[in-house]
């Protein structure tokens, strides 16, 4: 019962929490980028906390420093719990997404503010590299889950090179990121996992119930495409980094 009420008492702060971040827009589309940008990483960073979840990162400092020039981020995928801990660690950070999340109430809205790169259902991977090619050309930080899908957290499937094209064509930096996550007694956990076929619902209940997740977030060193490298071995260098931190 203590997970339940656990569960139920974090449901409502977050709702809340949504109704309020809904009033808080308001206007926020004409305010400088800066400040859109922030608000954007201050405000997924504090959802990821009510929900539940500690993040501890290691390798900040590896990130770009130089904001004309893009980097694209490769993480691994465990859940939709990947976007809130990542968006919520330095602002400019974009992700790829479906053009049905621009119409959601409050996340639709946050998005585009974040920049979210939007893309048509059925229009496949060119339109996809074109989204990605925009976010570089903003100077953000893209991610990219290179996977393709999602996995219990335990392992990485190889990285899909087709996302990769636009960075080493303007020859931004690749950023490895090893995602893992643990229980309140540091034990690895599967918990956050969302795979497979389940609903998004017992996703979330999952994760409220539990008594903390702590998310730790390992930014590796950055690869620089190599004039003549094809990116499937950029793939393979990014998926080797991540899986030597992740397995």
């Amino acid at each position: 019962m203590r997970g339940f009420f656990r569960a139920l008492g974090r449901a409502l702060h977050l709702g809340g929490y949504l109704l309020a971040g809904l009033w808080r827009m308001r206007g926020l589309d004409r305010r400088p980028e800066a400040e859109r940008l922030e608000f954007v990483r201050a405000w997924l960073a504090r959802a990821t906390e009510i929900l539940g979840v500690g993040v501890t990162v290691h390798g900040l400092h590896r990130l770009s420093d130089d904001e004309a020039q893009g980097t694209l981020w490769l993480p691994n995928h465990v859940s939709w719990l990947d976007i809130p801990v990542i968006g919520g660690l330095v602002p400019g950070t974009v992700f790829l997404s479906k053009n049905e999340l621009a119409s959601w109430p409050v996340i639709g809205r946050l998005a585009r503010l974040a920049g979210t790169q939007f893309i048509e259902r059925g229009r496949g991977s060119a339109a996809a590299a074109d989204a990605v090619a925009r976010g570089l050309s903003t100077g953000h930080h893209m991610v990219v889950f290179a996977e393709g899908t999602t996995t219990d957290g335990t392992r990485v499937r190889r990285f899909h090179a087709r996302l990769l094209g636009p960075a080493v064509d303007a020859g931004c930096p690749v950023v490895p990121i090893a995602l893992r996550y643990f229980d309140v007694d540091g034990r690895r956990t599967t918990r956050t996992a969302f795979i497979g076929q389940e609903s998004l619902w017992p996703s979330v209940w999952r994760i409220l119930s539990s008594r903390h997740v702590e998310a730790v977030v390992d930014i590796l060193s950055p690869l620089h495409p190599h004039p003549d490298e094809q990116r499937g071995e950029l793939a393979r260098r990014a998926h080797h980094a991540v899986a030597s931190v992740v397995s």
